[in-house]
């Protein structure tokens, strides 16, 4: 092992690491921001990647359905609904040693996350106390409602986050995006360091096998049921999804040193824990 990686490894263990809480917003239901937060999710374990996520759909948690074959603390809930239930996500930020933080907010939930962020100096808070670094990701369709949610967005987070905007390739190609590529905001931002990316369409037979069994990608690829259309499909779409984040890997995280066989253990521990529980 190199120098840098040793020092990049002990890096890991450092209570002074630097952290990355990713917030994947997208305040219309329908828009693809879960479909984002999965695949991007997919990403960490992939690149071995150690990260703790946040489903805070109380209605349709569809990051714990799809991932609950994995040790149960990969994935966990926050309510931003209730006055002080998501106060686990700060003191989990404070305590636990990982390096990404993923929070997926459900539709309609930005007021009541705004006023979380109020309440607490939330951003302050992270950078002062944490050592963590906000990224929001604003996932969009060609919709102008797109556009003024993502100015609501900046209105109350200001420069206190890093931003990116992910177009949607469902709602159209990407040069038909007008209402968001003409906007003032956007030049404003790009001004700012906004990263820019798009997540690409899935056909919907794949799509739909996923949603019928609650499969990550990975076991669709090796699932009894599928076949060979259904796993090329997949595969393909996630090959294409992490190239077109390259752009914004530093503000997702995808830059942090790997962690050898992190993501393995977390199986491992559960198949333990699901034996002593059956004895």
């Amino acid at each position: 092992m190199s120098p840098a990686k040793k020092s990049r490894g002990k890096k890991m263990t450092d209570n002074h690491l630097q952290k990355r809480l990713v917030i994947v917003v997208g305040d219309k239901g329908g828009v693809g921001k879960t479909t984002f937060s999965r695949g991007l999710l997919q990403l960490y374990i992939n690149n071995n990647i150690p990260c703790i996520a946040y489903d805070a759909d109380s209605r349709n948690p569809q990051l714990q359905r799809y991932y609950r074959d994995y040790h149960k603390g990969i994935v966990r809930f926050v309510d931003f609904f209730a006055r002080g239930a998501a106060d686990d996500l700060l003191i989990d930020l404070e305590k636990e040693n990982f390096p990404i933080y993923l929070l997926d907010l459900p539709a309609q939930s930005g007021g009541f996350f705004e006023s979380y962020v109020k309440e607490l100096s939330f951003f302050k808070i992270l950078e002062s106390e944490i050592n963590c670094k906000v990224t929001m990701v604003s996932v969009i369709s060609r919709v102008l409602d797109s556009v003024n949610l993502l100015e609501y967005l900046y209105n109350y987070c200001q420069d206190q986050v890093d931003y990116v905007v992910v177009k949607n390739l469902f709602h159209g190609a990407e040069e038909k995006f007008e209402r968001y590529d003409d906007s003032n905001l956007r030049h404003q931002l790009k001004e700012k360091g906004l990263i820019e990316t798009v997540m690409p369409d899935m056909f919907y037979k794949p799509y739909d096998f996923l949603d019928r069994y609650s499969l990550t990608f990975n076991q669709a690829l090796n699932h009894s049921e599928s076949n060979i259309v259904i796993k090329a499909r997949i595969s393909a779409w996630l090959g294409d999804f992490e190239e077109r984040t390259k752009p914004a890997a530093n503000l997702l995280g995808l830059n942090f040193p790997p962690a050898s066989g992190h993501y393995e253990k977390m199986l491992q521990s559960k198949a333990e824990i699901e034996i002593n529980e059956v004895t």
